[in-house]
């Protein structure tokens, strides 16, 4: 994964940039303001100014993050299909090291997102963050699944979901019903991933999600008034 703050704009985003560079290094637990300061070109007296304390910058850190990939969906024109963003999501929270994408987060980060979620369990900030953070991805996917559902809609012969007629006696299903369990699944990736170090799950674990998709996504209504 890239260095988002390779060339920082402002104090801001140089302060910002050390904290990401430090907690990649260091993990959460043996981070400190002082290791912080030993990235920041700055004088790290400037780390105290602008915040109160390691998770303060953290959780900044973190949201500016989110803020950023939110802001790069804003009417952006995907270059790859909707399901190979689906595939492409599960692969970078299930098994980082498969995906070659320079946006895509690598082992180390992935880790240490997982410490960060960790502390939302007493820390309200971060559980702020970790709820704003799954209506975000979950709105990726389901847009995603919408888009599948219309193309099937607008041409049945146009792809490989467009394909396979929806089975009439089966209930339709929701796009945020989707969205949801594949969060849910992608969230207990990174968790597994980065606490263990078997490996041997991941295949099973892809390949489950794949069938699950092919199985759901010919029923999904793309009504938005159906949700």
């Amino acid at each position: 994964m890239n260095d988002p703050f390779a060339e920082p704009t402002d104090t801001r985003q140089a302060i910002l940039g050390a904290a990401f560079r430090a907690l990649c290094e260091h993990g959460y637990a043996d981070l400190t303001i002082s290791r912080i300061g030993e990235e920041f070109d700055k004088s790290p007296s400037l780390v105290y100014h602008h915040y109160d304390g390691k998770d303060d910058l953290l959780v900044d850190l973190l949201e500016f993050l989110l803020d950023d990939f939110e802001a790069s969906l804003s009417g952006e024109q995907f270059a790859v299909t909707p399901r190979e963003r689906l595939d492409a999501y599960l692969a970078a929270t299930t098994d980082p090291a498969s995906v070659d994408d320079e946006y895509a987060p690598d082992g180390q980060f992935l880790a240490a997102i997982v410490e960060l979620r960790a502390q939302a369990t007493t820390d309200e900030a971060y559980c702020d963050h970790c709820e704003r953070r799954d209506r975000v991805f979950e709105a990726f996917v389901e847009r995603a699944v919408r888009e599948i559902a219309l193309e099937r809609d607008g041409d049945r012969s146009g792809g490989p979901e467009g394909d396979r007629d929806p089975d009439e006696t089966a209930p339709s299903v929701a796009p945020a019903e989707v969205a949801a369990t594949i969060q849910t699944l992608a969230t207990g990736g990174m968790l597994r991933w980065a606490t263990t170090a078997d490996r041997d799950w991941v295949d099973d674990t892809r390949n489950g999600a794949q069938r699950y998709l092919e199985a759901m996504l010919p029923l999904v209504d793309a009504d938005p008034g159906s949700d």
